[in-house]
Protein backbone atom coordinates (compact mmCIF):
# COMPACT_ATOMS: atom_id res chain seq x y z
CA UNK A 1 0.00 0.00 0.00
CA UNK A 2 1.45 3.84 -0.86
CA UNK A 3 1.07 6.78 0.67
CA UNK A 4 -1.73 9.08 -1.00
CA UNK A 5 0.20 12.04 -0.56
CA UNK A 6 4.27 11.02 -0.51
CA UNK A 7 3.63 7.71 -2.33
CA UNK A 8 5.62 6.05 0.06
CA UNK A 9 5.41 2.23 0.68
CA UNK A 10 3.75 1.20 3.43
CA UNK A 11 4.76 -2.14 4.93
CA UNK A 12 1.66 -2.63 6.98
CA UNK A 13 -1.68 -0.50 7.55
CA UNK A 14 -0.31 2.18 9.67
CA UNK A 15 -2.50 5.34 10.41
CA UNK A 16 0.73 7.85 9.84
CA UNK A 17 2.87 7.69 7.07
CA UNK A 18 6.20 7.19 8.22
CA UNK A 19 7.62 9.44 5.29
CA UNK A 20 5.53 12.52 5.50
CA UNK A 21 3.42 12.15 8.77
CA UNK A 22 0.75 11.93 7.10
CA UNK A 23 -2.51 10.69 8.12
CA UNK A 24 -3.70 7.57 6.42
CA UNK A 25 -7.77 7.06 5.54
CA UNK A 26 -8.11 3.43 5.89
CA UNK A 27 -11.81 3.03 3.22
CA UNK A 28 -12.29 -0.47 2.42
CA UNK A 29 -11.63 -1.67 -1.08
CA UNK A 30 -14.29 -2.62 -3.51
CA UNK A 31 -13.85 -4.98 -6.75
CA UNK A 32 -14.23 -3.04 -9.75
CA UNK A 33 -16.14 -5.76 -11.01
CA UNK A 34 -18.64 -5.86 -8.28
CA UNK A 35 -18.91 -1.97 -8.93
CA UNK A 36 -19.33 -1.91 -12.23
CA UNK A 37 -21.98 -4.63 -11.64
CA UNK A 38 -23.94 -2.49 -9.53
CA UNK A 39 -23.99 0.40 -11.49
CA UNK A 40 -25.31 -1.53 -14.60
CA UNK A 41 -27.86 -3.25 -12.77
CA UNK A 42 -29.15 0.00 -11.40
CA UNK A 43 -29.47 1.81 -14.60
CA UNK A 44 -31.29 -0.97 -16.48
CA UNK A 45 -33.82 -0.77 -13.53
CA UNK A 46 -34.11 2.98 -14.47
CA UNK A 47 -34.38 2.75 -18.48
CA UNK A 48 -37.33 0.45 -17.23
CA UNK A 49 -39.03 2.69 -15.48
CA UNK A 50 -38.35 5.59 -17.67
CA UNK A 51 -37.31 4.42 -21.02
CA UNK A 52 -34.61 6.50 -23.07
CA UNK A 53 -35.92 9.27 -25.44
CA UNK A 54 -35.25 6.65 -28.68
CA UNK A 55 -37.65 4.30 -27.28
CA UNK A 56 -40.07 6.68 -26.44
CA UNK A 57 -40.24 7.43 -30.32
CA UNK A 58 -40.47 4.16 -31.36
CA UNK A 59 -43.37 3.79 -29.36
CA UNK A 60 -45.49 6.53 -30.85
CA UNK A 61 -44.54 5.55 -34.25
CA UNK A 62 -46.65 2.41 -33.86
CA UNK A 63 -49.20 3.93 -32.06
CA UNK A 64 -49.34 6.27 -35.10
CA UNK A 65 -49.68 3.16 -37.57
CA UNK A 66 -52.08 1.29 -35.10
CA UNK A 67 -54.43 4.42 -35.34
CA UNK A 68 -54.45 4.32 -38.89
CA UNK A 69 -54.70 0.36 -39.12
CA UNK A 70 -57.49 -1.09 -36.59
CA UNK A 71 -55.11 -4.35 -36.49
CA UNK A 72 -54.46 -4.83 -32.70
CA UNK A 73 -51.64 -6.20 -31.20
CA UNK A 74 -52.30 -9.48 -29.83
CA UNK A 75 -53.34 -9.66 -25.87
CA UNK A 76 -50.12 -11.74 -24.92
CA UNK A 77 -47.56 -9.57 -26.29
CA UNK A 78 -48.65 -6.82 -24.04
CA UNK A 79 -49.12 -9.19 -20.65
CA UNK A 80 -45.42 -10.61 -22.27
CA UNK A 81 -43.77 -7.08 -21.83
CA UNK A 82 -45.51 -6.39 -18.64
CA UNK A 83 -44.75 -9.30 -17.21
CA UNK A 84 -40.82 -8.84 -18.00
CA UNK A 85 -40.76 -5.65 -16.53
CA UNK A 86 -41.83 -7.02 -13.98
CA UNK A 87 -39.37 -9.60 -13.70
CA UNK A 88 -36.89 -7.42 -14.33
CA UNK A 89 -37.61 -4.76 -11.50
CA UNK A 90 -38.33 -7.39 -9.28
CA UNK A 91 -34.97 -8.71 -9.86
CA UNK A 92 -32.68 -5.49 -9.50
CA UNK A 93 -34.96 -5.06 -6.31
CA UNK A 94 -33.78 -8.12 -5.47
CA UNK A 95 -30.42 -7.64 -6.06
CA UNK A 96 -29.71 -4.41 -4.51
CA UNK A 97 -31.47 -5.72 -1.46
CA UNK A 98 -28.33 -8.37 -0.64
CA UNK A 99 -25.58 -6.50 -2.93
CA UNK A 100 -26.03 -3.26 0.06
CA UNK A 101 -26.05 -5.26 3.28
CA UNK A 102 -23.47 -7.49 1.74
CA UNK A 103 -21.06 -4.55 0.98
CA UNK A 104 -22.11 -2.56 4.81
CA UNK A 105 -21.13 -6.06 6.14
CA UNK A 106 -17.69 -5.98 3.92
CA UNK A 107 -17.35 -2.95 5.06
CA UNK A 108 -17.79 -3.13 8.86
CA UNK A 109 -15.99 -6.14 8.80
CA UNK A 110 -12.36 -4.54 7.01
CA UNK A 111 -13.24 -1.02 8.85
CA UNK A 112 -10.63 -0.43 11.50
CA UNK A 113 -12.46 2.84 12.34
CA UNK A 114 -15.55 1.05 12.46
CA UNK A 115 -14.77 -1.77 14.88
CA UNK A 116 -13.00 0.75 17.27
CA UNK A 117 -16.08 3.22 17.33
CA UNK A 118 -17.95 0.22 18.24
CA UNK A 119 -15.72 -0.98 20.86
CA UNK A 120 -15.87 2.40 22.43
CA UNK A 121 -19.69 2.62 22.38
CA UNK A 122 -19.35 -1.03 24.60
CA UNK A 123 -16.35 0.85 26.87
CA UNK A 124 -18.66 3.66 27.94
CA UNK A 125 -21.60 0.61 28.65
CA UNK A 126 -19.19 -0.99 30.46
CA UNK A 127 -19.24 -4.00 28.46
CA UNK A 128 -15.18 -5.14 28.10
CA UNK A 129 -16.17 -8.06 27.07
CA UNK A 130 -17.65 -7.03 23.82
CA UNK A 131 -15.44 -4.41 23.43
CA UNK A 132 -12.49 -6.87 23.86
CA UNK A 133 -14.09 -8.38 20.76
CA UNK A 134 -14.06 -5.88 18.91
CA UNK A 135 -10.62 -4.42 19.77
CA UNK A 136 -9.78 -7.78 18.36
CA UNK A 137 -11.13 -7.88 14.89
CA UNK A 138 -9.42 -4.29 14.31
CA UNK A 139 -6.31 -6.27 15.85
CA UNK A 140 -6.82 -8.77 12.66
CA UNK A 141 -7.33 -5.89 10.51
CA UNK A 142 -3.68 -4.09 11.21
CA UNK A 143 -2.20 -6.53 13.20
CA UNK A 144 0.97 -4.70 14.17
CA UNK A 145 -0.77 -1.56 15.33
CA UNK A 146 0.24 -0.44 18.85
CA UNK A 147 -2.35 1.67 19.43
CA UNK A 148 -5.21 -0.97 18.96
CA UNK A 149 -2.54 -3.55 20.78
CA UNK A 150 -2.21 -1.20 23.96
CA UNK A 151 -6.47 -0.71 23.86
CA UNK A 152 -6.46 -4.76 23.54
CA UNK A 153 -4.29 -5.19 26.79
CA UNK A 154 -5.97 -1.69 28.60
CA UNK A 155 -9.49 -3.90 28.32
CA UNK A 156 -8.00 -6.83 29.51
CA UNK A 157 -7.09 -5.35 32.42
CA UNK A 158 -10.43 -3.37 32.81
CA UNK A 159 -12.39 -6.70 32.36
CA UNK A 160 -9.98 -8.28 35.41
CA UNK A 161 -7.87 -10.50 33.60
CA UNK A 162 -4.89 -9.08 34.44
CA UNK A 163 -2.33 -12.21 32.69
CA UNK A 164 -3.72 -11.70 29.69
CA UNK A 165 -3.10 -8.03 29.35
CA UNK A 166 0.78 -8.48 30.23
CA UNK A 167 0.57 -11.61 28.12
CA UNK A 168 -0.38 -9.17 25.02
CA UNK A 169 2.24 -6.19 26.58
CA UNK A 170 4.84 -8.78 26.53
CA UNK A 171 4.52 -9.78 23.28
CA UNK A 172 4.75 -6.70 21.72
CA UNK A 173 8.41 -6.34 23.88
CA UNK A 174 9.28 -9.67 22.07
CA UNK A 175 8.15 -8.12 18.30
CA UNK A 176 10.37 -6.27 15.87
CA UNK A 177 7.66 -4.75 14.49
CA UNK A 178 7.24 -2.10 17.53
CA UNK A 179 9.34 0.78 18.28
CA UNK A 180 11.39 1.51 21.75
CA UNK A 181 8.91 4.27 22.37
CA UNK A 182 6.33 1.66 21.98
CA UNK A 183 7.87 -1.02 24.02
CA UNK A 184 8.85 1.40 26.63
CA UNK A 185 4.78 2.21 27.28
CA UNK A 186 4.75 -1.84 27.25
CA UNK A 187 7.15 -1.77 30.39
CA UNK A 188 5.30 0.68 32.48
CA UNK A 189 2.39 -1.02 32.15
CA UNK A 190 3.42 -4.36 32.96
CA UNK A 191 5.39 -3.17 35.68
CA UNK A 192 2.09 -1.22 37.20
CA UNK A 193 -0.02 -4.60 36.99
CA UNK A 194 2.79 -7.01 38.33
CA UNK A 195 3.15 -4.34 41.34
CA UNK A 196 -0.56 -4.34 41.98
CA UNK A 197 -0.07 -8.55 41.72
CA UNK A 198 2.89 -8.61 44.18
CA UNK A 199 5.02 -10.17 41.74
CA UNK A 200 8.23 -7.95 42.16
CA UNK A 201 10.44 -10.77 41.31
CA UNK A 202 9.44 -10.60 37.60
CA UNK A 203 9.15 -6.93 37.57
CA UNK A 204 12.91 -7.37 38.55
CA UNK A 205 13.70 -10.46 36.26
CA UNK A 206 12.24 -8.17 33.67
CA UNK A 207 13.73 -4.57 34.05
CA UNK A 208 17.06 -6.44 34.23
CA UNK A 209 16.30 -8.55 30.94
CA UNK A 210 16.17 -5.44 29.45
CA UNK A 211 19.07 -4.14 29.59
CA UNK A 212 18.39 -0.45 29.15
CA UNK A 213 19.92 2.06 31.91
CA UNK A 214 16.96 4.12 31.79
CA UNK A 215 14.36 1.39 32.75
CA UNK A 216 16.89 0.22 35.17
CA UNK A 217 17.30 3.63 37.31
CA UNK A 218 13.68 4.35 36.54
CA UNK A 219 12.54 1.07 38.66
CA UNK A 220 15.71 0.89 40.26
CA UNK A 221 14.04 0.33 43.84
CA UNK A 222 12.42 -3.15 42.65
CA UNK A 223 15.83 -4.78 41.58
CA UNK A 224 17.49 -6.64 42.91
CA UNK A 225 21.30 -7.20 42.82
CA UNK A 226 24.22 -9.61 44.22
CA UNK A 227 25.73 -8.04 47.14
CA UNK A 228 29.36 -6.97 46.74
CA UNK A 229 32.57 -8.20 48.14
CA UNK A 230 35.18 -5.80 49.80
CA UNK A 231 37.81 -8.30 48.78
CA UNK A 232 38.02 -10.29 45.83
CA UNK A 233 38.45 -14.44 45.78
CA UNK A 234 42.67 -15.33 46.71
CA UNK A 235 44.62 -16.11 49.17
CA UNK A 236 45.68 -14.04 52.14
CA UNK A 237 48.05 -14.21 55.09
CA UNK A 238 47.04 -12.96 58.13
CA UNK A 239 43.27 -12.47 59.31
CA UNK A 240 40.45 -10.90 56.50
CA UNK A 241 38.37 -8.42 57.14
CA UNK A 242 35.34 -9.18 54.78
CA UNK A 243 32.88 -6.79 54.24
CA UNK A 244 29.30 -7.41 51.93
CA UNK A 245 27.25 -4.43 50.51
CA UNK A 246 24.41 -3.58 48.61
CA UNK A 247 23.38 -0.26 46.59
CA UNK A 248 19.67 -1.23 47.33
CA UNK A 249 18.02 -1.06 50.86
CA UNK A 250 17.13 -4.81 52.01
CA UNK A 251 19.37 -7.86 54.26
CA UNK A 252 22.32 -9.95 53.05
CA UNK A 253 22.26 -13.76 54.35
CA UNK A 254 25.42 -15.80 53.81
CA UNK A 255 26.86 -19.17 54.37
CA UNK A 256 30.86 -19.64 54.42
CA UNK A 257 30.71 -23.13 53.24
CA UNK A 258 29.42 -22.78 50.05
CA UNK A 259 26.06 -23.62 50.62
CA UNK A 260 23.14 -21.74 48.94
CA UNK A 261 22.14 -19.00 51.39
CA UNK A 262 18.35 -17.88 51.93
CA UNK A 263 16.58 -16.00 54.80
CA UNK A 264 17.42 -18.66 57.40
CA UNK A 265 21.19 -18.17 57.13
CA UNK A 266 23.38 -15.82 58.86
CA UNK A 267 22.14 -12.13 58.35
CA UNK A 268 24.72 -9.64 57.49
CA UNK A 269 25.42 -7.21 60.31
CA UNK A 270 29.25 -6.50 60.52
CA UNK A 271 32.21 -7.53 58.52
CA UNK A 272 33.21 -11.19 58.48
CA UNK A 273 36.82 -11.86 59.78
CA UNK A 274 37.92 -14.61 58.42
CA UNK A 275 40.55 -16.62 60.45
CA UNK A 276 42.87 -19.29 59.18
CA UNK A 277 41.47 -21.94 56.54
CA UNK A 278 39.53 -22.15 53.78
CA UNK A 279 36.36 -20.19 53.27
CA UNK A 280 33.53 -20.21 50.27
CA UNK A 281 31.62 -17.47 50.96
CA UNK A 282 28.28 -17.51 49.51
CA UNK A 283 26.44 -14.42 49.95
CA UNK A 284 22.26 -13.19 48.02
CA UNK A 285 20.59 -10.49 48.85
CA UNK A 286 16.66 -9.03 49.48
CA UNK A 287 15.17 -6.13 48.76
CA UNK A 288 13.00 -4.45 50.25
CA UNK A 289 10.10 -6.50 48.88
CA UNK A 290 11.29 -9.99 49.57
CA UNK A 291 12.90 -10.31 46.10
CA UNK A 292 16.19 -12.42 46.11
CA UNK A 293 19.49 -11.78 43.92
CA UNK A 294 21.53 -14.25 42.14
CA UNK A 295 24.08 -15.94 44.27
CA UNK A 296 27.62 -14.96 44.50
CA UNK A 297 30.60 -16.74 45.84
CA UNK A 298 34.29 -15.74 46.96
CA UNK A 299 36.89 -18.39 47.29
CA UNK A 300 39.79 -17.31 50.53
CA UNK A 301 42.17 -19.55 51.66
CA UNK A 302 44.11 -17.36 55.10
CA UNK A 303 47.22 -18.58 55.50
CA UNK A 304 48.24 -17.13 59.19
CA UNK A 305 51.55 -18.58 60.51
CA UNK A 306 51.27 -19.30 64.39
CA UNK A 307 52.91 -17.04 66.58
CA UNK A 308 56.41 -17.87 68.10
CA UNK A 309 55.80 -19.15 71.74
CA UNK A 310 56.71 -16.64 74.63
CA UNK A 311 60.02 -17.09 76.13
CA UNK A 312 60.45 -17.87 80.14
CA UNK A 313 63.83 -17.32 80.98
CA UNK A 314 63.69 -19.07 84.31
CA UNK A 315 64.41 -23.12 84.16
CA UNK A 316 62.31 -25.18 85.50
CA UNK A 317 63.97 -26.79 89.28
CA UNK A 318 63.42 -26.40 92.92
CA UNK A 319 63.65 -22.81 94.18
CA UNK A 320 64.75 -22.42 97.78
CA UNK A 321 64.47 -18.57 97.23
CA UNK A 322 61.13 -16.97 96.28
CA UNK A 323 61.55 -15.83 93.13
CA UNK A 324 59.78 -13.69 90.12
CA UNK A 325 59.01 -15.08 87.56
CA UNK A 326 59.28 -13.35 84.19
CA UNK A 327 57.55 -13.42 80.58
CA UNK A 328 59.18 -11.75 77.81
CA UNK A 329 55.75 -11.11 75.27
CA UNK A 330 56.24 -10.49 71.58
CA UNK A 331 55.28 -6.89 70.46
CA UNK A 332 51.79 -6.56 69.88
CA UNK A 333 50.77 -9.99 71.59
CA UNK A 334 49.50 -11.27 74.57
CA UNK A 335 50.11 -14.10 77.14
CA UNK A 336 47.68 -16.36 79.12
CA UNK A 337 48.87 -18.41 81.91
CA UNK A 338 47.56 -21.31 83.83
CA UNK A 339 49.10 -22.15 87.31
CA UNK A 340 46.98 -26.32 87.48
CA UNK A 341 48.48 -28.10 84.77
CA UNK A 342 45.86 -27.06 82.30
CA UNK A 343 46.53 -25.87 79.14
CA UNK A 344 45.56 -22.31 78.85
CA UNK A 345 43.44 -19.92 76.36
CA UNK A 346 42.56 -16.43 75.53
CA UNK A 347 39.73 -17.19 79.06
CA UNK A 348 42.96 -18.06 80.77
CA UNK A 349 45.07 -15.54 83.41
CA UNK A 350 46.51 -12.24 81.44
CA UNK A 351 50.00 -12.06 82.33
CA UNK A 352 50.54 -8.39 83.65
CA UNK A 353 54.02 -8.64 84.77
CA UNK A 354 56.42 -11.00 86.78
CA UNK A 355 54.58 -13.49 88.84
CA UNK A 356 55.81 -14.45 92.44
CA UNK A 357 56.75 -17.84 92.32
CA UNK A 358 53.86 -20.20 94.34
CA UNK A 359 55.27 -22.18 97.73
CA UNK A 360 55.06 -26.08 96.69
CA UNK A 361 55.14 -27.74 93.61
CA UNK A 362 53.77 -25.55 90.50
CA UNK A 363 53.25 -26.56 86.94
CA UNK A 364 53.43 -23.05 84.96
CA UNK A 365 52.12 -22.99 81.54
CA UNK A 366 51.97 -19.95 78.99
CA UNK A 367 50.93 -19.17 75.79
CA UNK A 368 51.18 -16.19 72.95
CA UNK A 369 48.27 -15.23 70.78
CA UNK A 370 48.83 -12.65 68.10
CA UNK A 371 45.75 -10.32 67.29
CA UNK A 372 43.97 -12.69 65.11
CA UNK A 373 43.48 -14.61 67.83
CA UNK A 374 46.02 -17.74 66.66
CA UNK A 375 47.75 -19.18 69.68
CA UNK A 376 51.17 -20.17 69.99
CA UNK A 377 52.79 -23.39 71.27
CA UNK A 378 52.74 -23.65 75.29
CA UNK A 379 55.52 -23.16 77.24
CA UNK A 380 55.76 -25.40 80.23
CA UNK A 381 57.64 -24.46 83.92
CA UNK A 382 57.44 -26.29 86.62
CA UNK A 383 59.03 -24.73 89.82
CA UNK A 384 59.24 -26.68 93.51
CA UNK A 385 59.69 -23.50 95.84
CA UNK A 386 60.75 -24.52 99.32
CA UNK A 387 62.41 -22.70 102.24
CA UNK A 388 64.75 -24.33 104.59
CA UNK A 389 62.13 -24.81 107.23
CA UNK A 390 60.90 -27.77 110.12
CA UNK A 391 57.42 -25.87 109.49
CA UNK A 392 55.51 -27.91 106.20
CA UNK A 393 53.30 -26.08 104.24
CA UNK A 394 50.97 -28.69 105.74
CA UNK A 395 52.12 -27.60 109.23
CA UNK A 396 51.07 -23.77 108.56
CA UNK A 397 47.85 -24.79 107.07
CA UNK A 398 46.86 -26.71 110.14
CA UNK A 399 48.01 -24.27 112.35
CA UNK A 400 45.31 -21.25 110.80
CA UNK A 401 42.97 -24.32 111.22
CA UNK A 402 43.77 -24.63 114.74
CA UNK A 403 43.96 -21.48 115.56
CA UNK A 404 40.39 -20.42 113.79
CA UNK A 405 38.79 -23.27 116.38
CA UNK A 406 40.28 -21.87 119.65
CA UNK A 407 38.47 -18.59 118.09
CA UNK A 408 35.24 -20.07 118.29
CA UNK A 409 34.78 -19.69 114.20
CA UNK A 410 34.76 -23.25 112.94
CA UNK A 411 33.98 -26.46 114.82
CA UNK A 412 36.70 -29.18 113.74
CA UNK A 413 39.37 -29.74 110.99
CA UNK A 414 36.97 -29.94 108.95
CA UNK A 415 35.85 -26.38 108.50
CA UNK A 416 32.70 -26.93 109.79
CA UNK A 417 31.46 -23.48 110.33
CA UNK A 418 30.11 -22.63 113.91
CA UNK A 419 27.60 -20.11 113.00
CA UNK A 420 26.71 -21.14 109.19
CA UNK A 421 25.72 -24.33 107.39
CA UNK A 422 28.80 -24.25 105.34
CA UNK A 423 32.23 -24.91 106.12
CA UNK A 424 35.36 -23.03 105.52
CA UNK A 425 38.89 -23.86 103.75
CA UNK A 426 42.45 -22.15 103.98
CA UNK A 427 44.85 -22.33 101.07
CA UNK A 428 48.61 -21.26 100.92
CA UNK A 429 49.25 -18.41 98.55
CA UNK A 430 52.59 -17.68 98.64
CA UNK A 431 55.62 -16.58 100.80
CA UNK A 432 55.69 -13.02 101.99
CA UNK A 433 58.14 -10.99 104.21
CA UNK A 434 56.76 -9.14 107.04
CA UNK A 435 58.89 -6.15 108.13
CA UNK A 436 60.35 -6.34 111.44
CA UNK A 437 58.84 -9.64 111.62
CA UNK A 438 60.02 -11.98 108.96
CA UNK A 439 58.65 -14.53 106.69
CA UNK A 440 55.24 -15.78 106.79
CA UNK A 441 53.07 -18.61 104.33
CA UNK A 442 50.24 -16.20 103.25
CA UNK A 443 47.21 -18.39 103.21
CA UNK A 444 43.67 -17.28 101.86
CA UNK A 445 40.52 -18.07 103.44
CA UNK A 446 37.43 -19.79 101.05
CA UNK A 447 34.17 -20.38 102.31
CA UNK A 448 31.46 -22.85 100.31
CA UNK A 449 27.77 -23.81 100.86
CA UNK A 450 27.48 -27.75 100.78
CA UNK A 451 28.82 -28.30 97.04
CA UNK A 452 28.94 -24.85 95.89
CA UNK A 453 32.24 -23.79 94.49
CA UNK A 454 34.84 -22.08 97.00
CA UNK A 455 34.34 -18.53 97.52
CA UNK A 456 37.01 -16.99 98.92
CA UNK A 457 35.73 -14.61 101.93
CA UNK A 458 38.29 -11.60 101.51
CA UNK A 459 40.06 -12.72 105.11
CA UNK A 460 43.89 -13.86 105.15
CA UNK A 461 45.90 -15.41 107.22
CA UNK A 462 49.72 -16.36 107.78
CA UNK A 463 51.76 -18.93 109.29
CA UNK A 464 55.32 -17.99 110.45
CA UNK A 465 57.64 -20.20 108.22
CA UNK A 466 59.99 -21.01 111.22
CA UNK A 467 57.95 -20.92 113.93
CA UNK A 468 54.13 -21.84 112.15
CA UNK A 469 52.50 -19.49 114.87
CA UNK A 470 48.93 -18.35 113.05
CA UNK A 471 48.47 -15.10 112.37
CA UNK A 472 45.94 -12.51 110.96
CA UNK A 473 46.90 -10.59 107.80
CA UNK A 474 46.01 -6.91 107.91
CA UNK A 475 47.18 -3.52 106.57
CA UNK A 476 47.63 -0.96 109.36
CA UNK A 477 47.39 2.54 109.61
CA UNK A 478 50.40 3.44 107.18
CA UNK A 479 48.65 0.67 104.43
CA UNK A 480 51.81 -1.59 105.22
CA UNK A 481 51.08 -5.11 105.58
CA UNK A 482 51.17 -6.77 109.31
CA UNK A 483 50.60 -9.67 110.86
CA UNK A 484 48.92 -9.93 113.75
CA UNK A 485 48.94 -13.07 115.73
CA UNK A 486 45.64 -14.99 116.76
Amino acid sequence: MECPKCGFLLIDERWICENCGAEIQMVPDFEPELEESISEVLLNVAEEINPPQSIKQEAEKVEKVNQISPVKPPVNEGINNFKRYLIISMAAVVFIGIIIPVSLFIYRNNSVTYQLGQARLYEEQGDYANAILRVEKANNIRPFDAEIRLLWAAYHFSNGDYDKAVELLLEMIESPRFTWAEKDICYDNIIFIWDLMDKHQEISDLVRASRDENLINEYRYFLSWPPLFSEESGTFTGSLSLSLSSEARGRIFYTLNGSEPNVNSYLYTAPLVLGAGEYYVTAVFENEFGVLSDLVTGHFVIEIQAPSPPVVPLTSGRYIVQTMIVVEVPEGYEVFFTVDGSDPTVDSELYVGPIAMALGNTVYKFIAVNPEGIASEIVSREFEFRINSDISLDMAVENVFRAQISRGRITDMTGKAVSESGYYDYVIDSLIEITDKGLYYMIYEYYSEGDDELQRTGHIFAANAYTGEAAHLIYNELGILDAIKI
